[in-house]
């Protein structure tokens, strides 16, 4: 949504120049986490150094925002703005942020070149990048369960037992990317006596 509609200058009423849009912006996190049990850890990403100042768009596809598009300036250039498509757990620091720059505002909307080539949406307004910068300064992991195929959110570290869907399950593995959860309690503990030195 165009922040000045209504303001043919691009100024407000008391000569403050208006932003173009609002965007939720995030640093690329220091270490990212991927591979079989994100346990190959690497410095930044292939395409963002570690801290990259990022524009994220509103998600448009399914997963409840796994993944999304951001804008930022490529890994050792000040070249011109890359767009791409990244997982949203390498990121933190989201944040509000304002945008005055065309050229930014160009790069974050300008339809892909590769079909279908769809125009990416910026936020609709400062208050849905405000409810959604809440929701992501969260920290969560994806939750599988064993008896059925949906997954959910839950909190970072997560819970050793969890309610869901009517039924009570139990932690058994998580990693840096999931949790995993049993809908059989966890076996019992086994105590060896020892007997006492003499």
């Amino acid at each position: 949504m165009n922040a000045s509609a209504g303001q043919h200058d691009g100024m407000s009423d008391d000569g403050q120049r208006l932003p173009l849009a609002y965007c939720v912006v995030a640093n690329v996190a220091a270490e990212t986490a991927r591979g079989e049990g994100g346990l190959d850890i690497r410095s930044g990403l292939k395409h963002f150094a570690p801290g990259a100042k990022v524009w994220v768009l509103p998600p448009y596809w399914g997963g409840g925002g796994e993944s999304v598009i951001v804008v930022g300036r490529h890994r050792g250039s000040a070249g011109p703005y890359i767009r791409i498509v990244i997982p949203r757990r390498h990121l933190t620091n989201y944040r509000i942020g304002s945008i005055y720059s065309p050229t930014l505002l160009r790069a974050l909307t300008e339809p892909s070149r590769k079909p279908p080539q769809r125009r990416p949406q910026v936020w609709e307004s400062l208050e849905e990048v405000r409810q959604i910068v809440s929701v992501w300064r969260r920290p969560v992991l994806d939750a599988r369960f064993d008896d059925h195929p949906f997954s959910a959110q839950v909190d970072d570290p997560p819970p050793i037992e969890l309610q869901h869907r009517g039924k009570t399950y139990y932690l058994a593995h998580f990693n840096a990317r999931r949790a995993l959860y049993s809908s059989r309690l966890p076996p019992a503990e086994q105590t060896v006596a020892i007997a006492p030195d003499r």
